[in-house]
């Protein structure tokens, strides 16, 4: 690829990002103005406001205890799941690392690298995750790359287990 023409790629994509990040700041201050005027109180009413939307073709799951606590949301894609906590929920607390980043997302890229080096699976194709923080405060995990519905159904059930425990897990040291 010609060094022009990743500029204008990685230009576009600034671009795009920068959009992106302009439209969430609204929003923010939006949601800022709405509770300093008391026309959202907290509680249920200010997470229904953070509560991201999804993109078009996403499929929207919530993450629900026991006692009925709207915990977080999974959003499945064609192609990707988005992982977004309602609550907050620092990624310090078990079984977040040792669980489902370690055992369950390393464990699923590992074996989509291992069929990339067997040339089974084009490298762009690969699994890939990020994992999205504000200081220790898990913000979302975005996973790419999930064209198998084996998988997302592996991913929702352990990112449900693991958020209910660390919500759990936080409550219980409050």
């Amino acid at each position: 690829m010609v060094e022009s023409e990743k500029v204008k790629i990685l230009r576009k994509y600034l671009e795009k990002r920068i959009t992106q990040l302009k439209e969430e700041l609204e929003m923010l201050e939006l949601i800022l103005s709405l509770v300093e005027s008391g026309v959202i109180s907290g509680g249920a009413e200010l997470r229904a406001a953070l509560t991201k939307p999804p993109k078009p073709g996403e499929k929207v799951y919530p993450i629900t205890t026991d006692e009925e606590e709207h915990v977080a949301d999974i959003y499945v894609g064609k192609t990707e799941v988005r992982i977004v906590p309602l609550v907050k929920l620092p990624v310090n607390i078990s079984p977040f690392k040792q669980f489902l980043v370690n055992k369950v997302l390393e464990g699923m890229r590992k074996k989509d690298l291992d069929m990339v080096r067997k040339g089974l699976l084009p490298p762009e194709k690969a699994m890939e995750y990020v994992i999205e923080t504000d200081g220790e405060i898990l913000k979302e995990i975005h996973i790419k790359n999930v064209f198998n519905e084996k998988r997302k159904v592996e991913l929702k059930s352990a990112a449900r287990w693991t958020l209910i425990k660390m919500y759990e897990k936080t409550r219980k040291s409050r």
